[in-house]
């Protein structure tokens, strides 16, 4: 899957990963997914400094990503 900027420029790959899950009651990083969000690992990132919607720790930007699970709104996931 390749995850697209939620902030202008719109559309630009920022990512790949794999869809773990779509169900909105599974919990990632201690909240809820909720229905507008998927659960996403990412595997390979092209713009490191993108801010995360949900950060959680030390991971704050999708560089901090690479190789974890996180949220990240379905309407910016694509095929």
């Amino acid at each position: 899957m390749i995850l697209y900027s939620m902030t202008r420029p719109l559309n630009v790959a920022i990512a790949k990963g794999t869809i773990q899950t779509t169900n909105p009651k599974a919990v990632v990083r201690g909240e809820p997914l909720g229905s507008q969000y998927v659960e996403i690992v990412i595997y390979s990132v092209f713009k490191r400094d993108t801010q995360l919607p949900r950060p959680y720790g030390n991971v704050l930007t999708m560089g901090d990503a690479k190789g974890k699970s996180i949220a990240w709104p379905s309407a910016m996931v694509r095929i």
